[in-house]
């Protein structure tokens, strides 16, 4: 069974240690980053303008307001607008600075959702996902606070975390790094005192006539 000195078991610790951190910052981004897709918040009134763009052949783009669709084009075809869009005022842009773009004047509180452009391309389906949420100006005032507060208290308790898994990991080490050395002092012990047996001269008793 080979022993590890106890230089190679502190650089071991220290790997292990600086692994263990770097896996611990990774999930803590990955358990405070946002969800996947964009999320707007407007207040009631305003113009909102969800972009939509493809660097592909475009085949089809259909926009979807949560399972209901607004919009279905095909190029070379006319635009096909569903009747969901025309009760709430909405509007897909065929400009050239605002291409497929789908266009709010003024947003009101029916139109919070989640909103899905998809793409049909040459290349195969992409879909660019929106969630919008309308609010009042009080309310609007409301979410800008827990925002604030929200982006204060999460980078202090990742930084807490990450301090205090750096003391565990350092105590942890140092622990084995000593129990480590002792058990090499045992054993060296060991080794010595069996030289030594081997190395003391062997007296014969006489026998007895």
């Amino acid at each position: 069974m080979q022993i590890l000195t106890t230089g190679g078991m502190e650089d071991f610790c220290k790997y292990l240690g600086i692994n263990r951190t770097f896996s611990l910052i990774c999930c803590m981004f990955w358990i405070f980053s946002p969800a996947e897709g964009n999320t707007i918040s407007q207040v009631v009134g305003t113009k909102v303008t969800l972009p939509c763009k493809s660097n592909s052949l475009l085949v089809q783009l259909t926009w979807k307001m949560d399972k209901n669709t607004l919009f279905t084009y095909k190029p070379k075809t006319p635009l096909h607008n569903y009747s969901i869009a025309l009760n709430l005022s909405i509007s897909m842009s065929m400009s050239e600075s605002q291409m497929f773009a789908l266009v709010i004047e003024r947003v009101q509180k029916s139109h919070t959702a989640n909103y899905t452009c998809e793409i049909t391309t040459s290349n195969g389906v992409e879909n660019q996902r929106w969630e919008l949420i309308i609010t009042e100006r009080e309310e609007a005032g409301n979410m800008d606070k827990l925002v604030i507060a929200v982006a204060t208290v999460v980078p202090c308790v990742c930084c807490l975390t990450f301090a205090l898994a750096f003391i565990i990991l350092q105590r942890v080490c140092k622990k084995r790094a000593e129990d480590q050395e002792e058990e090499e002092d045992i054993y060296e012990n060991c080794l010595e005192g069996r030289r030594r047996g081997y190395n003391q001269p062997h007296h014969n008793k006489p026998r007895a006539h």
